[in-house]
């Protein structure tokens, strides 16, 4: 079994245990996963075909899930938001978004 795959299993098998994990990582970005969502009564629930991920730096904040993709940063007169779509290297069309 690669090192690779012990890491997944691990992370795998905390997600499962405690629905969410919090890296910290070099440069002051956070990296956080998890497997639990909202239910009808506003208890977080564990479900196995869910799944978020959010990673941010200071005030900077991209977030994904199953349903959305978000982006979040600090509003500032001098941010160059650019807007623009490619094909990727499956041929299928994508948009790409970019703040600078």
């Amino acid at each position: 079994m690669s090192k690779q795959t012990k890491i997944q299993e691990l992370l795998i098998k905390h997600l499962m245990e405690k629905g969410h994990i919090e890296l910290v990582l070099p440069d002051g970005f956070t990296l956080e996963v998890g497997i639990v969502q909202e239910g009808k009564n506003g208890a977080l629930v564990k479900t196995d075909d869910y799944c978020w991920v959010v990673a941010s730096q200071e005030d900077r904040t991209i977030a994904m899930d199953s349903y959305n993709l978000g982006l979040r940063f600090a509003d500032e007169n001098d941010n160059i938001i650019f807007e623009d779509s490619t094909v990727d290297h499956d041929g299928q069309p994508v948009r790409i978004l970019n703040v600078a």
